[in-house]
């Protein structure tokens, strides 16, 4: 009998492939890593909430941003008419709360004459230093020095700032926030100018509890009180509440905005507040294709004021970042 050798291969690597099919099927391995729970600053304990709010503007602007060489940047900001908030949807009650914060270094520069450089640096211990210098209008300055240190459940920091070269502006202020439990943090703020008689320090006292897609925050201190409620309804719907007492000569305010991302990337947020003042700002990016398969984009702003007296005025600004 005559034994084909290439035939016993065959049927033996189908027998073996037979047995190997009914083997269960490798299952992916999921490692779950444990949610790890970031620290907020306490300047920025109430961003969600107030970045819902809309920012309404009067007029028309252009803002062209354009990089001119590394970590130089160029801001070029033509306005007719009136462009600056003529109303504060919520007040401020914390240091530096809710400005534009330039954690990278560089120069920014503004064609209105003003020149913001930022220069930043580690040291051992966990500790950052960053040195900003800012002037405005080429007769007002500012500089300031900021010294932070984040651990894993608490986040400091000591700030020094000075205006206009000026000694009697000088003012200290120690921010800082602890995680009390993984949705609850606690913090403080003291501030005080060293060279002033008598050097009265101004305390404030904030807690935050914070949620997947709901946020209540609240702040005390001597010249007001502030509780702000967020909630993501969906990844494109967001409403935030706003409740000031005493910033506004002792009268309680609530104020309500909403904000809808579409589709198509366009960006509404509308507000409206018990002073009887409303407002929205409408964003959309218009895209342009080119041949050599190159995208433009061209932002368009639209914004609506309502203010105490039922006037209603508009605003449209064109931004271009190169």
């Amino acid at each position: 009998m005559d034994i084909n050798e290439d035939k016993i291969k065959e049927e033996v690597s189908s027998f073996v492939s037979s047995l190997q099919r009914l083997l269960p099927k490798k299952k992916e391995i999921i490692v779950v890593e444990p949610k790890r729970y970031r620290t907020t600053k306490l300047c920025d304990i109430h961003a969600e909430a107030k970045g819902t709010f809309p920012k309404c503007f009067i007029g028309a602007r252009l803002i062209v941003l354009r990089e001119i060489l590394d970590k130089v940047k160029l801001v070029q900001q033509y306005s007719y008419g009136k462009t600056r908030e003529s109303y504060r949807c919520y007040s401020q009650l914390i240091h530096k709360e809710m400005e534009p914060k330039s954690t990278e270094e560089g120069l920014l520069i503004d064609s209105s004459g003003s020149a913001t450089a930022t220069y930043k640096d580690s040291f051992d211990g966990g500790y950052q230093m960053r040195l900003m210098s800012r002037i405005r209008d080429l007769v007002s300055s500012e500089t300031e020095v900021v010294v932070e240190k984040e651990n894993e459940k608490s986040v400091g920091s000591v700030s020094c700032s000075v205006r206009d070269v000026d000694p009697n502006t000088l003012r200290m202020v120690t921010q800082w926030m602890y995680k009390i439990l993984p949705d609850v943090c606690f913090g403080t703020e003291i501030g005080f100018k060293p060279l002033t008689y008598p050097p009265l320090p101004e305390v404030s006292i904030s807690a935050r509890y914070d949620r997947p897609s709901f946020t209540l925050s609240l702040t005390a201190s001597k010249i007001g009180f502030q509780v702000c409620l967020y909630k993501q309804f969906s990844p494109d719907l967001r409403v935030a509440t706003i409740i000031t007492e005493g910033c506004r000569g002792g009268q309680t305010t609530v104020s309500l905005a909403m904000h809808k991302n579409y589709h198509n990337g366009s960006e509404l947020k509308i507000f409206v507040d018990s002073q009887r003042c409303g407002g929205f700002t409408f964003q959309r990016d218009i895209l342009f294709y080119e041949p050599q398969n190159e995208i433009r984009v061209l932002r368009l702003v639209g914004s609506t004021l309502i203010d105490k007296q039922r006037r209603v005025r508009f605003g449209i600004g064109i931004n271009l970042d190169f």
